[in-house]
């Protein structure tokens, strides 16, 4: 029977404290999130026997009410309900620092998690089907279709401006431009050409040559005339500070500083200029003024913090990507299962710009099939008919990497199918790190997201891939069925199955 999400959201809103209560709401791919003024007055209980409503949890700062796949559906419900002021900064009490970064980058992130997947899952199509001679790789098909779903990863920035704005209070369309200027075509022309610059400076002479040009106009125009460079390929400075030519397209962490320290430039100005010219000259003075800053200061420190989040994850995977993907592949499900896995989206991201591929989400896929297949297992062990719906229902979800129903509608509520199948995608991840297994695009691991693990050249890491959730799916499902589960079957059914048995 469908599930009048109207009904369940004015339970929701209702059980949470009412409009009043509520700071802010937003949603990722199966939870709405709520940051609550006072988490006491929140009725979990009843809260977790709405329809439609799988369980409700605390963690990252947030009341976390798991809907599914529907949530989409409850959350443009909620929204009809709550009457808040963005325009209004509040933040939740008592939240630590970790809580808040979790809750800022799934604000972020969320919104846009599905069109950004889909634009992998696009690459790993048509890569698939130039490989397999479907489509040439030098036609106008391939080639039109082949920069569409790049163009997700190129204008990130543009997207993570844009959400940020709405979850630091700032004008969103602002934001926007700021972005749009980094990754300008104007920009890119001279970041290109200073490339060029620098691939023809390797001499120490051509090197001191260069530093003269920063401060001498005429030898910077016959250093770009003799390396046939444009003239804007000279050393570039902003109010006499040199400019670190740093690309932005695929960045994260840049513009999440960029857009943070506008919130306070925004507020400044908007309390100091006089309300005639306000609304014209706020935005020109966060352009202005956040942009330059962006590519002296915050830029660089933002390349910097992430280059160093991603380096130490992708240390540790250089050392053994065995540990590495067991590590990942055991500890992936408690993650999501705490609501702090989206802690590990800039790094995935930042992989893909840096590196062309990410290590991480080919270890992920693992516990993903596995905790499907601990769940398959409970459909196939169970003798309790309602549980056996609920398992085949959420293990196809899981299958196409929404687990958050098997998790919450199964695993934990049996217990012993979350060991079997956090065992399982351990095992299947140190399989796939032993074979390097990789994505080559942002995806969300799944069955239908395949394509996006394949690339010409690489079918041994395909086919470690391959390999590695099939172990850990068939893994799960044997670790259930051997380990079992304690079932708490009404004793109505367990008269009538005996009733039948006689």
């Amino acid at each position: 029977m469908a599930i009048n999400y109207a009904e369940s959201a004015r339970e929701i809103v209702n059980l949470i404290g009412g409009d009043n209560n509520v700071i802010s709401v937003t949603h990722c791919a199966t939870r709405l999130r709520f940051i609550l003024k006072d988490n006491s007055q929140v009725d979990k209980d009843t809260l977790k026997r709405v329809k439609g409503v799988i369980t409700a949890v605390e963690a990252g700062g947030q009341l976390q009410v798991v809907i599914g796949n529907h949530v989409g559906d409850a959350y443009r419900e909620v929204q009809k309900l709550l009457n808040i002021d963005e325009s209004v900064a509040v933040t939740a009490p008592n939240v630590g620092i970790v809580n808040r970064l979790m809750d800022i980058i799934s604000s972020i992130f969320a919104p846009f998690l599905y069109p950004l997947a889909a634009c992998g899952v696009l690459q790993g199509i048509i890569s698939l089907f130039a490989a397999l001679g479907w489509v040439d790789p030098a036609s106008g098909t391939y080639r039109i279709l082949n920069f569409v779903s790049w163009t997700g990863f190129t204008f990130l920035p543009v997207m993570v401006a844009f959400t940020a704005a709405k979850k630091f209070n700032v004008n969103p369309f602002t934001a926007v431009i700021a972005a749009c200027a980094l990754v300008s075509p104007d920009y890119l022309s001279m970041l290109s050409a200073n490339k060029i610059l620098m691939a023809n400076s390797a001499d120490p002479a051509m090197q001191a040559l260069m530093k003269s040009a920063v401060e001498n106009p005429d030898i910077a125009k016959v250093l770009v005339e003799v390396a046939g460079i444009p003239l804007n390929a000279a050393p570039l400075t902003f109010l006499g500070l040199p400019v670190e030519y740093l690309s932005y397209t695929s960045s994260v962490i840049p513009i999440i500083l960029m857009v943070w320290i506008m919130s306070y430039v925004q507020r400044f100005f908007e309390r100091i200029l006089p309300l005639v010219i306000r609304n014209m000259f706020t935005p020109m003075f966060c352009l202005a003024i956040m942009v330059p800053l962006t590519l002296l200061a915050f830029g660089p420190v933002g390349n910097m913090i992430g280059g160093a989040i991603g380096g130490v994850y992708n240390t540790l995977y250089h050392l053994s990507p065995s540990i590495a993907g067991f590590v990942v592949g055991g500890a992936w499900m408690p993650l999501v299962t705490l609501g702090v896995h989206w802690g590990i989206t800039p790094v995935t991201v930042g992989n893909y710009a840096t590196l062309g591929y990410d290590t991480f989400t080919g270890l992920q896929a693992s516990a993903v099939f596995g905790m499907a297949g601990a769940v398959f297992g409970v459909y196939l062990k169970s003798k309790d008919d309602e549980m056996k719906r609920l398992s085949l229902s959420a293990g196809l979800t899981a299958l196409f990497g929404i687990t958050e129903p098997a998790i919450y509608g199964v695993a934990l509520r049996l217990k012993t199918p979350m060991i079997c199948g956090c065992l399982a995608g351990a095992i299947g991840g140190a399989v796939a790190g032993a074979f390097n297994a990789v994505s080559w695009s942002y995806c969300i691991p799944g069955i239908a997201v395949l394509p996006v693990f394949f690339k010409e050249g690489h079918m041994t890491q395909f086919l470690g891939f391959i390999l590695s959730i099939c172990v850990a799916f068939s893994l799960g499902i044997v670790f259930t069925w051997l380990g079992g589960f304690k079932e708490d079957i009404p004793a109505e059914k367990r008269v009538a199955a005996a009733t039948n048995a006689a």
